[in-house]
């Protein structure tokens, strides 16, 4: 008899975490150097505030020097509490990967299956939400990761 294949199944269990305070040069050296491409967000507190994936550090890159000194207020206004001129902005902005945070590109939506989820609904749910990796919880807490690479190893055997 053959059984059902469900998400705790073909997850990946190890799940690295990314902090919303670090940088996002961090968030770069992060992802190279454990060869990832995304992670869950946590707080100080250790609780998940996002998910933050390789195209959220593209997009940020692509900005232009002004959106990115907006984001450099944001932070010094917020942290510091001051403002600073447009030209301070313009040469920090040259540098805005070392001081804006995670927190500022990271996507505030977590999306996740129950570890007992079927491979059909993990799929759907990945489709309909356009991603390429999903959150495995059981009792309320992040268990694994499912990538497409996992999905396609399932189908493969």
């Amino acid at each position: 008899m053959k059984t059902e294949i469900c998400a705790q199944d073909i997850m990946t269990p190890q799940v690295l975490m990314a902090y919303e305070g670090w940088s996002i040069k961090r968030l770069s050296e992060f992802f190279m150097k454990n060869k990832i491409s995304g992670a869950p967000v946590i707080a100080s507190d250790h609780s998940l505030v996002g998910v933050v994936t390789f195209s959220d550090i593209v997009l940020f890159e692509s900005k232009s020097v002004q959106e990115k000194s907006k984001l450099l207020e944001e932070v010094y206004a917020e942290f510091v509490g001051q403002q600073y001129d447009e030209d301070i902005m313009r040469q920090m902005a040259s540098k805005a990967d070392e001081s804006c945070t995670v927190n500022q590109v990271m996507t505030p939506e977590v999306v996740q299956v129950d570890a007992k989820a079927n491979l059909q609904e993990v799929a759907y749910i990945m489709l309909q939400h356009g991603i390429r990796r999903i959150f495995v919880s059981k009792l309320g807490l992040i268990a694994g990761v499912i990538s497409t690479s996992n999905i396609l190893k399932a189908i493969a055997k």
